[in-house]
């Protein structure tokens, strides 16, 4: 009894490593400085416990049993590594946007613009820096760098003296974090794209999220010029509450529209549709897909006309757009079309990707684990996705947890439950599907993370 603790010490050891190698994640583990410190720290005070048991079996007379228990206490020793490496870590992060902040304030000459939203600020940020480019030197955040620190690495690293203007994609989980990002960046323009329900698990509620989404406006530099969206309730009643310097773009030629859309239509080639402002119109097609598009374009155009971009050169910029990676990004392989919409999802943009789906000529197909990080209201808005499946999609393959919920609603819909399986993994999904023959569209909806 005295080595039964010590051989399932051993065993254990032995069978996370194997467990764990053999694991493929979604989205890798990036080992950062801070990981590396971490996992340092961890095992440190994993061999010191180990030891310490050892130690403490031999005096009770149990002598290697009482290392069994180790397992149970991994968890309190990793987070015991996270707090005491919280101060230092804390201090270090604060390190870097000190430094970016003293950037910034000597380049007094440097035009500052603030993008968020609860949906599309990813894809505004790579539509306005195109534009923007056209006259101006331009860094923008890449990829979907929107917190204090990625911000700050971009300033800290990237930041020239030549660059014009910088374009800031400002993310949030909770109240207060967007009034942090714009005390960083102290932007000159703020452009607010949406507010929907997402991150309600953090957030608690829509109107959280609007609050904490409108915190860009109030931390505009003086004078500084908010744009809001036509095209969502929440930012167009933020347009009326703000009395400072203040533009609208979006659907129709409404009262206070600067920049307007209309006659929308999409497939393969594209979005099209005619962008309008004072006196001008143009008839034009993006590559990006979606029924949001539209309202992005004119929401950047807008800003781009402030900022003395030409009507003809906006037009042109539209026409050059990219398809933004794992954002509606149509992949063609013989065919297959894979519509890869996978990096965010919310209501809102599951019903636009849900649209575009059935645009497409072939077998509809969708793949996804449903709607995540809405609290309460999750449930709900996964049967109601699986309600919007119906009608858009022939075959729907839904992953993970919360499978049930999505089923339910496709079949109360109308669906065929023939054409629905649940699967565990994104991998078995994938190969499920090779079932389905001939011409087929492939749509993944949604980032699949590894806690499904």
């Amino acid at each position: 009894v005295s080595y039964l603790g010590l051989l399932f010490y051993v065993l254990f050891t032995l069978l996370f490593v194997l467990v764990t190698g053999r694991q493929k994640s979604v989205t890798p583990l990036k080992v950062t400085p801070r990981i590396v410190r971490l996992s340092m720290l961890s095992f440190v005070l994993f061999f010191a416990a180990s030891a310490a048991l050892l130690f403490a079996g031999k005096f009770m007379r149990i002598q290697y049993s009482l290392i069994g228990l180790m397992p149970l206490t991994v968890p309190l020793l990793v987070l015991a590594a996270h707090y005491l490496l919280w101060p230092f870590e804390t201090l270090n992060n604060y390190g870097y946007i000190v430094k970016a902040r003293k950037k910034l304030r000597r380049m007094p000459k440097l035009i500052r613009i603030g993008i968020t939203g609860s949906y599309g600020k990813t894809t505004a940020k790579n539509i306005l820096a195109t534009m923007l480019s056209e006259k101006y030197d331009v860094l923008y955040s890449p990829s979907s760098y929107n917190t204090p620190l990625g911000i700050a690495k971009v300033v800290n690293y990237d930041l020239k003296p030549a660059h014009q203007i910088l374009i800031a994609e400002m993310g949030a989980r909770r109240r207060g974090d967007i009034a942090q990002l714009a005390e960083l960046v102290k932007p000159n323009i703020g452009m607010i794209t949406s507010v929907g329900p997402q991150h309600l698990a953090t957030f608690g509620s829509v109107d959280t999220v609007a609050e904490t989404k409108y915190e860009l406006c109030e931390g505009l530099a003086p004078g500084g010029l908010a744009v809001f969206s036509a095209d969502n309730e929440y930012t167009t009643a933020m347009y009326a509450r703000h009395g400072g310097e203040k533009r609208l773009a979006g659907a129709g030629s409404a009262e206070g529209v600067s920049v307007w859309y209309e006659d929308v239509s999409f497939g393969p080639a594209g979005t099209r549709f005619t962008l309008s402002c004072a006196g001008k119109t143009a008839t034009v097609t993006a590559k990006l897909l979606g029924r949001h598009v539209p309202s992005l374009i004119s929401l950047c155009a807008a800003v781009a006309l402030e900022l003395g971009v030409e009507w003809e050169t906006i037009v042109r910029s539209v026409e050059t757009l990219a398809p933004v990676e794992h954002r509606l990004q149509p992949i063609i392989n013989g065919d297959v079309v894979v519509l890869d919409d996978a990096y965010n999802s919310n209501a809102a943009g599951a019903r636009n990707a849900l649209e575009v789906l059935a645009a497409f000529e072939g077998t509809h197909i969708i793949i996804t684990p449903g709607l995540v990080e809405l609290g309460e209201a999750e449930a709900e808005a996964n049967y109601n996705l699986g309600r919007e499946v119906y009608g858009h999609a022939d075959y729907a393959f839904f992953v993970g947890t919360r499978a049930e919920q999505l089923k339910k609603g496709a079949i109360e819909a109308g669906m065929d439950a023939s054409h629905i399986t649940i699967c565990a993994t994104r991998e078995e999904a994938v190969q499920q599907s090779t079932a389905v023959t001939g011409k087929k569209v492939i749509l993944f909806e949604n980032d699949l993370p590894d806690n499904l």
